[in-house]
């Protein structure tokens, strides 16, 4: 089975951390966003996986290679003009099917029963802010209509970023229509549009509800999956070059070469070389370098 995993943004809703590191490589739970994805998909047997970088993409290589679970291809695109081209560059004229999987989420679902299916088959959850997502109408539970973030949507059950497409070559004949008619949602190719198109032309779409959606696209949202995750595990992920003195931390994750002295830190994500001193801490996300000082505030 093949995945393809688009990560070109240029993550500027995660400014400033992602315009300085990829941010699929943001560290969640003590591990890059990727590595939680990758280690789903690898866990249900995916191992031929498709990158699609763009914006710092030679720190997703440069990580990749020390991900010894999967075999990796990684595609460039070039232009920012949609998730629906950024896919496209990926995909095979082949009717062997493949999983789509976003670079911000961290999904728990049954992967395997996903992987299985017939038809194509998209995860979706219900979402209290319709407007914001790609948006699906059912009939039992056949997809019957596919909207991308509607002005009145006539239903809150959103795609969620994961989709598994049973054969390549039609998702390829839904996007090249749309590239070659120039048809476009707020500027862009949308997948959304091509699985439209492509249920027009009587392809089967099934839904599949998502488990756990675990958003990483914005710091709060970042901030409460760290949480969420960390309180699985009762513990916190601090790198071993960490130095930790006089402090008591609750729920979070320490880069490389951090420094907390005299404070109390409760889901705190400290960036690589941050340093927090007197300081009392919640949910925030400390950047690369920076230092948070208490006494002198």
């Amino acid at each position: 089975m093949k995945a393809i995993i688009p990560v070109a943004g240029k993550g500027s809703r995660l400014a400033p951390y992602g315009l300085v590191r990829q941010k699929c490589l943001l560290p969640v739970a003590g591990r890059p966003i990727l590595e939680h994805i990758l280690n789903r998909l690898t866990d249900a047997g995916v191992t031929d996986i498709t990158l699609i970088i763009g914006h710092l993409g030679e720190q997703v290589q440069e990580f990749c290679r020390t991900y010894k679970k999967a075999n990796f291809n990684f595609v460039e695109q070039k232009e920012q003009l949609g998730l629906g081209h950024a896919i496209y560059q990926g995909l095979k004229h082949s009717h062997e099917p493949v999983v789509i999987v976003l670079g911000d989420s961290i999904l728990d679902l049954n992967y395997k029963k996903l992987l299985s299916s017939t038809n194509s088959t998209i995860g979706v959850d219900y979402v209290p802010d319709p407007q914001r997502f790609g948006i699906v109408e059912l009939v039992d539970n056949q997809i019957v209509n596919v909207v991308e973030k509607p002005t009145k949507p006539r239903s809150n059950l959103a795609l969620i970023g994961i989709y598994y497409i049973s054969s390549q070559k039609k998702l390829v004949e839904g996007l090249e229509y749309l590239m070659n008619n120039d048809i476009r949602t707020k500027k862009e190719y949308q997948l959304t549009d091509a699985f439209s198109i492509m249920i027009k032309r009587g392809h089967i779409f099934e839904s599949l509800k998502i488990d756990t959606c675990m958003d990483c696209g914005v710091p709060e949202s970042m901030l409460s999956t760290n949480l969420k995750l960390l309180e699985m595990e009762n513990n916190n992920a601090i790198h071993s070059s960490v130095i930790i003195e006089d402090s008591d931390l609750y729920h979070c994750t320490i880069s490389e070469n951090c420094i907390v002295k005299d404070s109390n830190l409760k889901n705190v994500i400290m960036l690589e070389g941050s340093k927090v001193f007197n300081s009392s801490l919640e949910d925030q996300i400390i950047g690369f370098k920076e230092c948070v000082d208490g006494s002198q505030s």
